[in-house]
């Protein structure tokens, strides 16, 4: 796999668990019908002026929640499409499972999530049906190289 220089997108696996609460896992990918992701940290930053600073803030990270936002169009019959919006009315642990992300390097970020922010399919009669979704970690993903035992 190649880890260096400036990989496509595409090159991200996500994969979604759609048997939560069974004894093992079944991941389907995430990716039909997908063309946009938009990953954030969501930072919670705490700024406070100290003497020794002249007036300027010192700034200290003091939590975070990784989220995956998603967009494209919605595929009927895709396994992790069709679990998703499955979800779409569903509130509290009902919209619980887990997730892995592959980056194009081989690191593997995995753990519990909250499907969050379902919307759609919407737009045009002559359109494809557009659609969002974001994926939240509850907690510090793990995180592990591709093929590592955990």
């Amino acid at each position: 796999m190649q880890d260096e220089g400036l990989l496509v997108q595409s090159k991200h696996k996500f994969e979604i668990d759609v048997t939560p609460g069974e004894e093992e896992e079944t991941y389907e990918r995430l990716a039909k019908g997908f063309n946009s992701l938009d990953p954030e940290l969501n930072e919670e930053n705490d700024q406070t002026q100290y003497f020794d600073g002249d007036g300027y803030a010192s700034t200290t990270v003091m939590g975070a929640q990784m989220t995956l936002s998603f967009s494209g169009h919605r595929y009927y019959g895709d396994a992790a499409q069709d679990f998703i919006f499955e979800k779409w009315l569903e509130i509290g642990k009902g919209r619980e499972t887990t997730f892995k992300w592959t980056l194009p390097n081989g690191v593997v970020l995995e753990g519990p999530v909250t499907i969050a922010e379902i919307s759609g399919p919407g737009g045009d009669a002559n359109e494809k049906g557009e659609i969002e979704v974001a994926i939240h970690f509850n907690g510090k993903p793990e995180v592990t190289e591709e093929g590592e035992e955990e």
